[in-house]
């Protein structure tokens, strides 16, 4: 009889120590404020994170000269455009 209520308040434990679950995200905004906080900025994997969060977009894709991208259009996501040299050349939601 005790195993069980043991096993029963270690779940309820457990339960009370998990994180609560990230807020969705979305739609995408890209406004002047972070055109001009990313524009000509040399781009690192360690910057998608922040660029998603100033966008408010749920995901994001890294799009070089003459990479091959989808057409359909996410609300949620955000397109990372780059040029030649590795630097950011725009930001569209998409």
């Amino acid at each position: 009889m005790g195993l069980p209520l043991l096993v029963a308040a270690g779940l309820v434990q457990g339960c009370t120590t998990m994180e609560p679950p990230a807020a969705p995200r979305g739609p995408c905004v890209v406004d002047g404020r972070v055109k001009m906080r990313f524009a000509g900025v040399k781009f690192r994997a360690r910057m998608r994170p922040e660029i998603e969060q100033a966008t408010n977009a749920a995901m994001s894709r890294v799009l070089r000269p003459g990479d091959a991208a989808t057409m359909d259009f996410r609300a949620d996501r955000l397109n990372i455009l780059l040029d030649d040299g590795g630097l950011i050349d725009g930001l569209r939601c998409g």
